[in-house]
């Protein structure tokens, strides 16, 4: 029962190491919820793009330490494999033409 009181620092903890992650996860559902509620496939798509490129410029910025689920691998590769991702996803949406 100890435990339990000692959950509220530890998941304060987590939040304050993880919210680069979750800033990103909220950013990608806000993108989803564009598309998929208010049917706006380029304005979500390019929600998502922004979210993924935010990402990449956090782990680029923020220590090792900080970076949190955002550090898979080396710097280079998460940056250049995230930069790449919201990019494709820019050129996506600009290239897919409008509904007729």
């Amino acid at each position: 029962m100890a435990q339990g009181g000692a959950a509220g620092p530890r998941s304060a903890r987590l939040l304050a190491r993880e919210w680069p992650f979750l800033v990103v996860c909220l950013g990608v559902c806000l993108g989803l919820g564009v598309v998929v509620g208010l049917d706006r496939f380029r304005r979500g798509t390019l929600v998502i793009a922004a979210s993924v490129i935010l990402g990449a410029w956090l782990r680029a910025l923020l220590p090792a330490g900080r970076s949190g689920l955002l550090r898979v691998r080396g710097r280079a590769f998460d940056v250049g494999t995230m930069l790449v991702l919201g990019v494709s996803l820019v050129v996506v949406a600009l290239a897919v033409p409008p509904p007729s």
